[in-house]
């Protein structure tokens, strides 16, 4: 059974797979071809897993299972413009001009491509990736990222100790879905869209996961139901009233964040304001770090944060200028347009 496909097409495949499953797990590093209506191949970080369509051929039994590293160093330098595949019973070959990549390769089961699927909405792959970008940012490893999809828009939480992140994406969905992504999964979906050279994604509900689809390309996403009552606080944090508004640069709020940051070496820094004097301020046993900002008096208060993760999202709030918002039990960093959020929870007011 052979195929000739394009080989800079299958290089960037085989690129955007390596993006997927990463690094932190070698035993998820292979490459599954397999036959379903034509050639496809597939790789999983054992959460996410991406399925494409390389083209006709003849049909063939199980799947052949490769190491990505080796057919990924084997396309590194390919000049030529095809590459011919060649499925064999325990081997698949590769031949791209006069180089052959013959390997003996494990046979397994073909994923199942049944099951009803429930389309959700499109978006543009622009406005999902850098909601997803920045939704992910104050997250670490062994927290998750919250993806809902309600009834006039797609709203992502990253819920994190200390800082809690929101973006949104104004849609009109077919259906309300919920789902709960591991943050390291998050990172290598983001990773692998930025190899995905497309305008828009269509989005599925099947059996409770999230699917992905482009022609040839078929994504399906691992995750925990969120139960209602998680999903009634989050709502809730889209209904806090602003007591008080502040705009400001953001340039000159990161700048003194990433100070802070960098000063408490990640740790905790505060946000306080006492009359017209805005300050961040570091207090660690040997040292003391104070920035102050003028603006309008107001309501005096106290904020706690986590400096790492607060610099980490506002590089990614791709704005000039922010509103600093006060309401009963936060303080709001939010764009303009309301799209990108930091809620930091208010410690005390004076």
């Amino acid at each position: 059974m052979e195929l000739v496909v394009d080989a800079r097409e299958l290089k960037e495949w085989v690129y955007l797979l390596d993006k997927l499953v990463g690094t932190t797990e070698p035993t998820a590093r292979f490459l599954s071809f397999f036959y379903r209506d034509g050639l496809w191949v597939s790789a999983s970080d054992n959460c996410a897993k991406v399925e494409i369509f390389l083209g006709e051929i003849p049909r063939f039994e199980d799947s052949r299972i490769v190491s990505l590293d080796l057919v990924k160093y084997f396309l590194s330098d390919v000049k030529v413009s095809d590459v011919r595949i060649t499925v064999l019973q325990e081997r698949l070959v590769l031949k791209a001009g006069n180089e052959v990549l013959d390997v003996r390769c494990k046979t397994g089961e073909i994923p199942p491509g049944d099951g009803e699927e429930e389309f959700l909405c499109t978006l543009t792959k622009r406005e999902f990736e850098g909601a997803l970008n920045f939704a992910s940012s104050n997250l670490d490893e062994g927290e998750f990222l919250i993806l809902l999809f309600e009834e006039k828009d797609v709203l992502m939480f990253g819920a994190s100790a200390g800082i809690m992140t929101l973006a949104q994406i104004s849609t009109i969905p077919k259906k309300p879905f919920s789902t709960k992504i591991p943050y390291v999964t998050v990172r290598h979906i983001f990773k692998a869209f930025q190899r995905l050279d497309v305008q828009t994604l269509d989005f599925y509900e099947k059996s409770g996961k999230l699917v992905v689809k482009y022609p040839h390309f078929v994504m399906e996403v691992c995750g925990d139901e969120v139960g209602e009552e998680e999903i009634k606080k989050l709502r809730a944090l889209l209904k806090e009233k602003t007591a008080e508004r502040i705009e400001a640069k953001k340039q000159v709020l990161a700048k003194l964040v990433r100070k802070a940051a960098v000063l408490s070496r990640g740790d905790y820094a505060t946000i306080s304001r006492r009359g017209e004097s805005l300050k961040v301020q570091v207090k660690r046993k040997n040292l003391s770090y104070t920035a102050e900002l003028f603006v309008e008096s107001g309501r005096d208060f106290v904020v706690v944060f986590p400096s790492k993760k607060l610099r980490s999202a506002l590089a990614r709030m791709d704005t000039e200028r922010i509103f600093l918002e006060i309401t009963e039990r936060f303080l709001k960093i939010s764009n303009f347009s309301g799209t990108r959020v930091i809620y930091l929870e208010l410690e005390e007011f004076f």
